[in-house]
């Protein structure tokens, strides 16, 4: 009896200790398993705040990007509603003379011309002053260049109508005889198709706001009949920013 009494004492603690060791085995599973959970959770919860904030950062840049795309719209506006209006009055070409190239093997012929225009621009605004640089006008009739001239820088107070008298002399240009003859065909007709062509920068003054520099293209295409003062023409069509296409 004793002995079997020992036995069962001395399986006691080897029971003791198993015992002890399948629970420590048992609990570290779950508090790892309860680690893990806690972050997945901190995770899923912090994906939707960053999507929904990189979507509020989108919405603004492009909010933005259309504000400062319909202030400039609205800016161009303005400016392009200031524009003074450019209407060619009259042209007179007092002289027209083709001489014979003093090379014969040369297909072009000696220009001398002289031409008189008469220019209106109209200051529409009823507060904004403009102000020209010097404008260079060009006039071109059937590919040939009859002339060029500079009109002196100046300003254009609100409402105020400008009259510009202009004279052009062309003297001994070389240019293409077909042209010429073209050209002189349509001269005896007394009726030519004619392009003024100018470039300008303007400015626009009103209070404290000033704006200068602004390039434009004025640009008057029509059949002019010569020598006659033509008080209905159409004003000529003006562009700000030629170089922009």
């Amino acid at each position: 009896m004793n002995n079997i009494g020992a036995n069962r004492l001395d399986r006691l603690p080897s029971q003791n200790k198993g015992s002890r060791r399948v629970a420590f085995s048992d609990s570290l599973p779950k508090h790892r398993a309860a680690f893990g959970d806690g972050n997945s959770e901190r995770h899923n919860k912090c994906c939707p705040r960053l999507f929904a904030c990189c979507a509020w950062i989108c919405v603004g840049i492009f909010g933005i990007v259309v504000a400062i795309l319909i202030l400039g719209v609205i800016f161009v506006s303005f400016l392009q509603s200031g524009l003074p209006e450019i209407t060619v009055r009259m042209l007179n070409l007092s002289n027209f003379e083709i001489k014979n190239s003093t090379n014969q093997n040369d297909n072009n012929a000696l220009l001398n011309a002289k031409l008189d225009m008469s220019i209106e621009m109209r200051n529409k605004n009823e507060k904004i002053e403009l102000s020209y640089s010097s404008i260079v006008v060009n006039l071109v009739s059937e590919d040939v260049k009859l002339g060029r001239s500079v009109i002196p820088s100046f300003s254009h107070s609100p409402g105020n109508t400008t009259y510009l008298n202009v004279t052009m002399n062309v003297e001994r240009v070389s240019t293409d005889k077909d042209n010429l003859s073209q050209l002189e065909d349509d001269r005896k007709k007394v009726q030519m198709d004619v392009q003024v062509k100018m470039e300008a920068k303007v400015g626009f003054h009103v209070g404290i706001f000033n704006l200068k520099n602004v390039p434009i293209h004025v640009a008057c295409d029509f059949q002019q009949n010569l020598l006659v003062y033509r008080i209905n023409e159409p004003p000529c069509n003006i562009r700000m920013f030629p170089n922009i296409r």
